[in-house]
């Protein structure tokens, strides 16, 4: 009872802020602009061809505000017949509660150099006490993209406009400016509690929030129409960039940083066309290199593994002497969109193909293993109020014990799965939007039927959620 009332008080208090006409996002304050004009159809976090250009350009656009800040709120009810419960989750089906509180930083800092700082208060969200202390709040650091950025205009040769900047980033993909990138694709919200609303129960390591590490690389966008970008991370939790990745530490039992070999590339390249009458579309190619180390905690209670035990000073600290864990991951993707008043019809696609490779035996019980996935999302927004959308997710690759073994044949299972994922919504404000997701899973862990031969049907993880999400 508590916790809807927590969650009402919430509600109430912000819908109230938020009809105010100062509560409207920070980039919206400082453009002039409201949020359609970068968010395709009022979509937060597809990104327009104008919101692509104040990302490329720094978020440099408009006048620096003197309280650069806005807040976000995600809050609902999750459920689903397996609970499907997140990290450190007790089963909390169909309660209307808070998830999320974003604040966000950022925008115009000098004339060259701007940020998208977002921090997170994140409900009932971890587990502490060595698991045995469930339904924790954390705070966080969630993305985070500083840019200096510059643009040249009026070249007579081969280059004739041309946008370059450099950024310090702390996931691979944050700084992509299309929405079929890993970072920005469909589903965009989900619910801490119940990890089917997020889609699948396995993605590669090139995935949303996949890799999260601090990172810097440089870009550019040429002629309007060809973009580039290299990106190298670096093992997160230490150092003075330890606040990228915070409360991630080697001294933090709930919470160890990615712990990487050396500089890892992240790459992207796009063919973006020209606008004409309102359409528009993309087509790419990014990949990544990933060696990660493992936690001293995670060797130790590996039940695969091969080497020799680490000896470690904390209990996060990384397992250097044990190998490493390697992935790597390319995908071509491509996006569409036509945005002409009142209509808005957006459509993104990637294929990901992933090797990896664990000599040890950390994760995987195989030496090598593939990951193959291909994400689909198409949706219709009419006049920046009502839409749906409908996406496709799924997943394939090598069986492993990894993924679990069957209950009656002991076999390892495979990471196979197929998720429909159907939503609706109604955007009352620009900055306030009502969601119904639901995710209906045709493969689970390889099978439809009893595919862990417990008799588990694949359907039992599909899930429903109902959620507001307030921007100010």
């Amino acid at each position: 009872m508590f916790l809807k009332f927590k969650f009402f008080a919430i509600f109430i208090l912000l819908i109230g802020i938020a009809e105010s006409i100062w509560a409207i996002p920070l980039f919206s304050r400082q453009t002039g602009q409201n949020c359609v004009s970068c968010h395709a159809g009022g979509q937060y976090p597809e990104l327009t061809p104008y919101g692509r250009y104040f990302k490329l350009t720094g978020y440099t656009l408009g006048t620096r505000q003197d309280l650069p800040i806005s807040i976000q709120f995600v809050g609902g009810a999750a459920t689903s017949t397996n609970g499907n419960n997140g990290t450190g989750q007790t089963q909390q089906s169909g309660k209307l509660e808070p998830n999320y509180l974003f604040l966000n930083f950022g925008g115009k800092i000098f004339d060259n150099f701007g940020a998208f700082s977002q921090w997170y208060y994140a409900f009932d969200e971890q587990t502490s006490g060595g698991g045995s202390v469930k339904n924790q709040n954390s705070f966080a650091a969630d993305v985070q993209d500083w840019r200096y950025a510059d643009r040249f205009v009026g070249g007579d040769g081969i280059i004739k406009d041309i946008i370059w900047g450099a950024s310090l980033n702390n996931y691979a993909g944050v700084t992509d400016v299309w929405n079929s990138s890993p970072m920005w694709m469909y589903p965009y919200m989900g619910s801490n509690r119940n990890s089917s609303t997020y889609g699948l129960p396995f993605n590669p390591k090139l995935s949303a929030y996949g890799i999260n590490a601090p990172g810097y690389g440089v870009y550019a966008y040429v002629n309007n129409n060809f973009y580039g970008e290299i990106n190298l991370y670096q093992s997160g939790g230490s150092g003075p960039l330890s606040w990228m990745t915070y409360p991630a530490s080697n001294s933090n039992p709930n919470n160890a940083p990615t712990y990487l070999q050396g500089l890892n590339p992240y790459f992207r390249f796009a063919y973006q066309s020209n606008e004409r009458n309102g359409h528009n579309w993309m087509i790419g190619f990014l990949g990544s290199n990933i060696n990660q180390y493992q936690s001293c905690t995670t060797v130790d209670n590996s039940i695969l593994f091969t080497g020799t035990a680490p000896s470690c000073a904390a209990i996060n600290s990384p397992a250097l002497g044990s190998g490493t864990v390697q992935y790597q991951d390319r995908a071509i993707d491509g996006q569409y969109q036509y945005l002409v008043d009142p209509h808005t019809v957006t459509a993104q696609a990637r294929f990901t193909q992933e090797n990896i490779t664990d000599a040890n035996n950390i994760l995987y019980s195989n030496t090598n293993n593939n990951l193959n996935s291909f994400n689909a999302k198409i949706s219709y927004v009419y006049r920046a109020t009502y839409g749906a959308a409908l996406g496709y997710l799924s997943v394939s690759g090598s069986a492993d014990a990894r993924y679990g073994t069957n209950a009656m044949s002991g076999a390892n299972l495979q990471p196979n799965s197929i998720a429909w994922m159907p939503s609706i919504w109604y955007q009352p404000l620009q900055n306030i939007r009502i969601t119904y997701t639901y995710t209906a899973f045709t493969q689970f862990n390889g099978g439809n039927k009893n595919y862990n031969g417990l008799g588990t049907n694949a359907s039992a993880n599909n899930a429903s959620w109902f959620y507001v999400w307030i921007a100010m």
